[in-house]
């Protein structure tokens, strides 16, 4: 399983940035999601945390196949925070993943240049606080298929290196294994040739 187009990188567990200029503080709060609802009730929780903090500014990016990107500045000028933070989720590869820096007022005004090294910069270091997870996008068939095809079905498994899921032997056999994305199509039809075998497909998920 070593396609480069089935592969991306996430994070588990959470971890916090720091970063500081002038005065002012900024914290970087990195943590996991898969959907919009998830980033949002973690969001609030965040603020409910840092009700002092003058700025709450995020970033999230969403689902691995077709990426959702969103970010916010949060009273701060135009893409001078959200835009940043966003921008070292992706130099660093990184999607089902959120930032939201939260910043507190030193007393001196940053600029935008010095808002984007800030922003940037805390949300850098969340992330090497943390450690990337590798991941692969993958699918999954269910076989069913009679004993004398076993030798078939596990040939296919053994040559395309393929992960089982779960083994049931009954009265006939029925096999769930995972399959990466790319090699989906290709690996459902060597299965197909044998008309004896009767496939089922299943929805997508992630190893």
């Amino acid at each position: 399983m070593n396609a480069v187009s089935d592969r991306y990188f996430t994070v588990e567990k959470p971890s916090k940035g720091v970063f500081k200029s002038k005065g002012s503080k900024f914290y970087g709060y990195l943590f996991h999601c898969e959907n919009e609802e998830s980033f949002k009730a973690q969001l609030e929780y965040i603020k409910a945390q840092e009700p002092a903090a003058r700025h709450h500014c995020w970033a999230f990016r969403i689902q691995p196949e077709a990426t959702t990107e969103r970010s916010s500045d949060d009273g701060e000028p135009a893409h001078t925070a959200g835009t940043p933070i966003l921008r070292a989720l992706i130099s660093h590869e990184l999607v089902n993943i959120a930032c939201v820096v939260v910043r507190y007022f030193g007393g001196t005004k940053l600029g935008v240049p010095g808002l984007i090294e800030a922003y940037g910069e805390a949300t850098v270091d969340a992330i090497h606080a943390n450690k990337r997870a590798e991941k692969f996008l993958t699918k999954q068939l269910r076989l069913s298929f009679s004993y004398d095809q076993m030798s078939f079905v596990e040939r296919i498994i053994k040559q395309s290196d393929l992960y089982v899921l779960e083994r049931n032997q009954g009265l006939s056999l029925t096999y769930t294994v995972e399959v990466l994305q790319s090699e989906y199509e290709q690996i459902r039809d060597q299965f197909e040739k044998n008309h004896h075998i009767i496939i089922h497909t299943s929805g997508n998920s992630g190893i």
